[in-house]
């Protein structure tokens, strides 16, 4: 069996706000394989971000913090350590690439210099050494002109030389595990498939595991093993991406599908979900998704589903009264 590089589980993170706080990810549970992408779906506002600024114990600087729960990477319960014990794992054994290149740069500090840094702290390179492994980064990352970038700004490059040196000084270390927060953001359709091979490429040279996390399903089809789909900071549903796209059960992942539009199809208007995320601070009772579901039940507004296993399906998991309907008349007629 491939063995597990990242497990995560009953991960609550919650926000101090005026008068308490509110749950941004309420009991997320989820697995990564080595040399697996896991993609990481759902509308703007789910938690996905947040579950990937835990998992990397970003929080510090926020009013954010994890409640519950534990992140285990190859065993060892990231949420227990020291910001000193994590800061070995950071850059080196796990690594992120950020949603916009611009502000995870710094600014006033020169393109190679930010490479280094990490370069001789985890890897224990000398300056010199340091800045031929940066160069040799920004070249496997398809940047021209390596050596004269190194000594550019940030503010000098286009979205998506960023973007690559982003991805050059994430992988630069080796890290088993890369988390991508919305990778091709902001770029156009072009540079977005180049920086999508790229990454493809550089995972399978380097036999690493990812979290791939965006809400594009296009980028999702074309990079992950597996789907989890979160609403309202809880998953609710888990698939391979061949059972996702061709048997969503979850109501909400069918929206989501449904609005995608499709080649040589003539329509007047969209598909679309209606209505919108709940605000976290006033969380409906029972399942979050039932305001908008089209197949609501009473019991819906009452009581929240648990995302349980779809039965006959391994590795399926959906949160939907709907599944465990079908699993208890499935084993009544068994």
């Amino acid at each position: 069996m491939t063995p597990t590089l990242l497990e995560v589980q009953g991960l609550k993170t919650e926000f101090r706000r005026d008068g308490g706080s509110v749950m941004a990810v309420s009991g997320v549970d989820f697995h990564i394989n080595k040399g697996e992408v896991l993609g990481l779906v759902g509308e703007s506002g789910c938690g996905k971000s947040v579950t990937s600024l835990s998992i990397m114990r970003l929080l510090k600087d926020t009013p954010g913090r994890i409640a519950a729960g534990a992140v285990r990477f190859e065993g060892t319960d990231l949420t227990a350590l020291s910001e000193k014990e994590m800061r070995r794992f950071r850059g080196n054994e796990l690594a992120m690439i950020f949603q916009e290149p611009m502000t995870s740069l710094n600014p006033v500090l020169r393109i190679g210099r930010q490479l280094e840094e990490p370069i001789m702290l985890h890897l224990g390179y000398s300056r010199k050494k340091a800045r031929e492994h940066a160069v040799h980064m920004l070249k496997l990352v398809g940047i021209p002109r390596a050596e004269e970038v190194a000594d550019d700004y940030p503010h000098q490059l286009s979205g998506g030389m960023r973007q690559r040196v982003m991805i050059a000084m994430a992988m630069a270390c080796g890290p088993k595990l890369l988390i991508a927060d919305e990778p091709t953001t902001a770029l156009d359709v072009t540079i977005q498939a180049q920086i999508l091979d790229l990454m493809k490429r550089l995972k399978e040279e380097q036999e690493m595991g990812m979290l791939l996390i965006t809400h594009d399903l296009g980028v999702v089809a074309e990079m992950c093993d597996r789907v989890v789909v979160m609403y309202a900071g809880r998953v609710v549903e888990e698939a391979s991406v061949r059972d996702l796209f061709e048997r969503p059960q979850h109501p909400y992942t069918q929206g989501l599908i449904h609005s995608v539009p499709k080649l040589r199809q003539k329509v007047r208007r969209l598909d679309s979900i209606p209505g919108n995320v709940p605000d976290l601070s006033a969380m409906p009772p029972g399942c979050k998704f039932a305001p908008r579901c089209p197949h609501a039940m009473e019991r819906c507004a009452a009581q929240e589903p648990q995302l349980l296993p779809v039965q006959g399906e391994t590795g399926r998991k959906s949160r939907c009264w709907l599944t465990e309907s079908d699993q208890r008349e499935g084993g009544e007629g068994a």
